[in-house]
């Protein structure tokens, strides 16, 4: 899924040492259990740069989100377009199979799949959470029913996008704060699993993002 340098050491002390967060204002994240295949390719993280979609080209724009070092980066290949330094994600913590309800942010690759310029936060780019991979591996580990996952497939099939009423939630994306709160927003993560950055800072992605940007959301 990504591409960049690592090491063995790197991806193993990342899947021994996430956990569930403890506080919701802490920069921590957590993952489910098993498949440790599916968290080696979700979770891999490395120390020296981003990592890259895979199959990136050299005039591609897309989105990386760091949620341990809260920095949201745009980027052109592998140019950097726009840094943001601060963001505030789930108050349930990260993971890759997050639950309705749950408060986590999925960690993995996504594409935008939608653009609401009427929002409540201002501006919102939703990403297509749950993805097929995921779809597969919460069916696997029994997350989702056969049925579920049969919705999921075909509402993907028909609209284009995920949807958003299965037990694996939706809804998910990057947003501003609207009349949110500043001083909130600055000192705890507060959202129900979307990303969130201040009203200036989402307006400024907004020429840059399209319908199927690739985003990168790391843990």
């Amino acid at each position: 899924m990504y591409r960049g340098l690592f090491s063995a050491a790197v991806l193993t002390a990342a899947l021994l040492t996430f956990g569930p967060s403890a506080q919701a204002n802490l920069p921590s994240t957590s993952t489910e259990a098993g498949g440790h295949s599916f968290l080696s390719s979700l979770l891999w993280q490395s120390l020296d740069g981003a990592a890259m979609p895979e199959g990136l080209t050299r005039d591609e724009v897309w989105l990386s989100i760091d949620l341990r070092r809260r920095q949201v980066t745009l980027y052109r290949g592998e140019a950097v377009i726009k840094r943001i330094e601060h963001l505030a994600y789930g108050a349930g913590g990260a993971a890759p199979l997050r639950a309705r309800g749950s408060s986590m942010t999925p960690l993995g690759e996504f594409r935008v799949d939608r653009i609401n310029r009427a929002s409540r936060f201002g501006l919102f780019f939703g990403f297509d959470y749950p993805t097929a991979q995921v779809a597969q591996e919460a069916l696997r580990l029994g997350r989702i029913t056969p049925q579920e996952y049969g919705y999921i497939e075909s509402y993907r099939a028909r609209h284009g996008r995920a949807p958003h009423d299965t037990a694996l939630g939706g809804l998910i994306g990057i947003h501003g704060l609207g009349r949110g709160d500043p001083y909130v927003h600055q000192r705890f993560d507060w959202t129900e699993g979307c990303v969130a950055v201040d009203n200036e800072q989402i307006r400024a992605l907004d020429p840059w993002l399209r319908i199927g940007t690739r985003v990168v959301i790391l843990g």
